[in-house]
C-alpha cells in the first residue's frame, strides 16, 4: 500500500486545546484531516497536565528522541480512549484502532492472505496499515491480550521494522509519526479488585517500553461542566448533586468511604447516562432514583444497589 502524504504544520497548543499556555507553545500536526482522523467534540474539555504529558510523548516520537509507546491507565469510563481521539482530532492525526481480547493473536493485527479475483494477495491488518502510513495504532483494553502476543510489538517499540512472514518476509519500516498507544484499566500488574475480569499480568520487559499516563476521573467542577453540556435541560443544583453522589460512590468503591466497599462505581460515562435518563424519565416516580437504577444499580448486587440508592436519596432528599 502506498504511503499517503499529508502536509505537516506547527499548531498552537493554546488554540487547539483551550489551555492557559503561552502563545508560542506549538505542536506538530497536519494541515487537514486524514481518512481515519476522528471527529472532534467541540465541547470536550481537556486537562492541562494530561495534554502536556501526551504531547510531550508525541513530540519526542516525531523528533526521534524516543521510540516508546504510551500507556493510558485508569478506571472504567474515565475517558482514556476519548482523550486520545480528541487529541488526534485536533492534530488531524489518523488513528487505527483495535480492541484487545484474550485470544487475539499478533497475526490479527499484522494482516492475512486473501483471495482477490483469482489471485492470493496480502491484506494489511490495522498494525501494518498504521506502521506503513505513519499513523497512530491505538489498542484498547490492552491488558486483556495474552502477554506473549503483546511481546510481538517489542521490535516496533524499539524502533525496528515489522517483518511480515505471510507476505514473503516483507520488511515494513514504520513511517514517521507512527506510534503505539494502549489504554487499559491496569498498569499491567493484574487486577486485585475483581472488577476488571480477564485482565492479565503483563511481561515487565514489554511494559518497560511505555510511558505510563494516569487518567483519573475529572475534578468535580469539570464533571459538573461535562454534565451541563451533555444534559443542558437539568437544573444546575441537580447536576451538582449528581456529581456529589458519584464522589461518594467512588469513595466506597475505593474503600475510603463511610460504609462497606462496593463492587461498582460511577464513571463519567455513567454520570452522562444518568443525566440523560433523568431527563427522559422526568415524570417517573422518584425520577432521579429511577434513572440511576437504569444507568447503574440494576447491574449491581442487591446490597450495593440499596447502598447507592441510599446515597442518592440522602444527597437529593425525599421525593427524588
Amino acid at each position: 500500500m502506498t504511503q499517503m502524504a499529508q502536509t505537516t504544520v506547527d499548531l498552537s497548543v493554546k488554540t487547539l486545546f483551550g489551555l492557559p499556555v503561552p502563545e508560542k507553545a506549538k505542536v506538530r500536526g497536519f494541515a487537514a484531516p486524514g481518512p481515519l482522523t476522528p471527529p472532534a467534540d467541540p465541547d470536550y474539555h481537556f486537562r492541562k497536565e494530561l495534554v502536556g504529558d501526551f504531547l510531550c510523548w508525541h513530540q519526542a516520537r516525531l523528533s526521534g528522541a524516543c521510540k516508546d509507546g504510551v500507556w493510558l491507565a485508569g478506571p472504567l469510563g474515565s475517558g482514556k480512549t476519548t482523550f486520545v481521539n480528541e487529541v488526534a482530532a485536533r492534530l488531524n492525526q489518523n488513528v487505527v484502532q483495535a480492541n484487545g481480547k484474550r485470544r487475539l493473536e499478533m497475526a490479527d493485527w499484522v494482516g492475512h492472505l486473501t483471495a482477490v479475483g483469482g489471485d492470493v494477495l496480502f491484506e494489511d491488518g490495522p498494525l501494518t496499515r498504521a506502521a506503513r502510513q505513519g499513523w497512530w495504532f491505538l489498542l484498547n483494553e490492552a491488558d486483556l491480550v495474552e502477554p506473549g502476543e503483546l511481546a510481538g510489538l517489542n521490535t516496533l517499540l524499539d524502533g525496528g521494522p515489522l517483518v511480515i512472514a505471510e507476505n514473503g518476509g516483507e520488511v515494513v519500516w514504520p513511517a514517521p509519526g507512527f506510534g503505539v498507544i494502549c489504554t487499559a484499566n491496569t498498569v499491567g500488574l493484574g487486577d486485585s479488585s475483581g472488577l476488571y475480569a480477564a485482565t492479565q499480568r503483563l511481561n515487565g520487559a514489554f511494559m518497560d517500553r511505555f510511558w505510563v499516563l494516569a487518567v483519573g476521573y475529572p475534578p468535580a467542577a469539570e464533571e459538573i461542566e461535562i454534565l451541563r453540556r451533555a444534559a443542558p435541560g437539568l437544573p444546575p443544583a441537580i447536576v451538582e448533586k449528581m456529581v456529589e453522589v458519584a464522589g461518594a460512590v467512588r469513595a466506597l468503591f475505593a474503600g475510603a468511604g463511610e460504609g462497606p466497599a462496593v463492587e461498582v462505581t460511577v464513571s463519567t460515562r455513567t454520570l452522562k447516562r444518568w443525566a440523560l435518563l433523568a431527563l427522559a424519565f422526568c415524570k417517573a416516580p422518584e425520577p432521579l432514583v429511577y434513572s440511576l437504577r437504569l444507568a447503574l444499580t440494576n447491574r449491581a448486587e442487591p446490597e450495593t444497589a440499596e447502598a447507592v440508592v441510599g446515597i442518592a436519596r440522602r444527597v437529593f432528599g425525599g421525593g427524588n
